[in-house]
């Protein structure tokens, strides 16, 4: 007797090789699959929605700098990864979104939370008509190049027997010649399929450069010994003073190349393909790099001086140096990027290019399981302002569930931006609610002694810390 292999579960044995965590919300169209990942040795974390589902997944993809995995139902479950699928797009994050349809016969007809969903395909996606094998395998191929990919699946799809169909890719050695200039621009496309233990060692490979960043590769090198971050809130005159800036993995977003210089920087600017690469590659690439840096370095200087920023900045002094530090949209931001010093590659994850509120919590829920699957010792600290810590609150109930050891920090001060005022509920009571332990933060002197006593423990912790608002230094235009 042959047993038949059904796509459903052709999809949890093709994970299940690969991956240990994945972050979901049940539904009716995707419940087979659902159900048969519940019984395999993945760790299904069920969110409390799907928005959480899909940040969570790219803070995983982040820091671990593999791909992870979501899964939604049709429809609103669909609908509802919109936004963590563009974060993830513009945020260059390897995030699989797997998502359900009703039956083949209904696509295309007004019946029960039917809707194309083409529009979650911000990079790469496929509507599954039929249970190839090859979709998955396409999949992960593309997913090296740290984009998210979409798959939708009828839900009859999913209990028809697998159809092995094989999928192949050619890939090109490269070779990389000499290359000349006198400044190098680091960005994360430097990571390309490196482990994170690699990602570690770029550092050494760079030491004998002065190495600019862009944003989301702060740390790659140790910033206290180069240029470090660069652009719209860092350093402007070495990008300004080069003649030539070979860009290793730098998107050349407005935040890098500002908009009064930015035709001026892309003209100087020499792009290596770097997409996918790996450790060997690497090594080799950089062997041939030639610069010649022959002026002095003048960083960017900021020195807290409200009541907000130092208490930013009394946060950041009283946490490891390595912690890993997930970021909200909002003031606490720029006083966060400005004040620390990174030295170490992934200090600061934030939804950098997009600018996304109530990514913080989620995302350092889907950090901290990463962190815990690939033995990442740091601690993980979510840092958000009231309005952003409100978006996905309901993501505490994961926290509490899995006792994640988790630092929460929110900046209080009842104000979305310059935009207008809001009236915030008791964030400790909240905090209560879901069973873990919060404090009200008054004084810059309590933030000390509040983040040591966390440190010593193994529970998640919340610090609602009132600040009087600030302006923010003007940018770099």
């Amino acid at each position: 007797m042959v047993v038949e292999l059904r796509f459903y579960e052709y999809i949890t044995n093709f994970l299940e090789e690969r991956v240990r965590t994945l972050f979901s919300y049940p539904g009716e169209q995707i419940y087979k699959l659902f159900e048969e990942i519940n019984n395999s040795r993945i760790k299904n974390i069920v969110a409390a929605d799907e928005r959480g589902a899909g940040f969570m997944a790219d803070g995983y993809a982040r820091i671990s700098n593999y791909f992870s995995v979501c899964l939604a139902t049709a429809g609103p479950g669909g609908c509802n990864l919109t936004t963590p699928l563009a974060t993830a797009y513009k945020d260059s994050s390897s995030v699989l979104a797997i998502t359900g349809r009703p039956t083949r016969m209904y696509i295309g007809k007004n019946y029960f939370q039917e809707l194309n969903l083409d529009f979650l395909n911000f990079h790469k996606g496929f509507f599954v008509n039929e249970p190839k094998t090859s979709y998955l395998e396409k999949s992960l191929s593309l997913l090296e190049y740290k984009k998210p990919v979409h798959l939708n699946i009828p839900s009859d799809v999913l209990e028809e027997e697998v159809c092995e169909v094989q999928y192949t890719e050619e890939r090109e050695e490269r070779e990389f010649k000499e290359v000349e200039g006198d400044l190098l621009l680091v960005g994360q496309g430097i990571y390309g399929t490196l482990t994170y233990k690699e990602i570690l060692k770029i550092n050494k490979l760079l030491s004998k450069f002065p190495v600019a960043t862009t944003f989301p590769a702060r740390g790659v090198v140790k910033e206290e010994e180069n240029i470090g971050l660069v652009g719209r809130r860092g350093d402007i005159e070495s990008l300004k003073r080069a003649k030539k800036i070979i860009n290793l993995g730098a998107s050349l977003s407005y935040n890098t190349y500002v908009e009064s210089l930015r035709e001026e920087l892309l003209k100087k600017t020499i792009n290596l393909d770097i997409q996918r690469i790996n450790y060997s590659e690497l090594k080799n690439l950089i062997k041939n790099l030639n610069i010649d840096f022959s002026y002095d370095i003048k960083k960017r200087t900021f020195k807290a001086k409200g009541d907000y920023s130092r208490k930013v900045e009394a946060l950041i002094n009283n946490l490891p140096e390595d912690s890993i530090l997930v970021l909200d949209a909002g003031k606490h931001t720029v006083f966060t990027s400005l004040l620390k010093t990174c030295n170490i590659p992934k200090s600061i994850i934030a939804s950098h290019s997009f600018g996304c509120m109530g990514f913080s919590l989620p995302g350092s829920i889907g950090v901290k399981f990463a962190t815990e699957d690939f033995k990442i010792d740091r601690e993980v600290v979510s840092i958000s302002g009231d309005g952003g810590f409100i978006m996905n609150i309901q993501e505490l109930k994961v926290v509490s569930q899995h006792n994640l050891k988790i630092l929460f920090v929110v900046f209080e001060n009842n104000k979305l931006a310059n935009f207008c005022k809001i009236e915030n509920p008791d964030f400790i009571k909240i905090a209560e609610a879901f069973g873990i332990e919060g404090y009200r933060v008054e004084s810059l002197e309590e933030i000390e002694d509040y983040v040591k006593d966390y440190l010593k423990g193994n529970k998640p912790l919340i610090l609602s810390i009132k600040v009087e608002d600030e302006d923010l230094p003007k940018p770099n235009t």
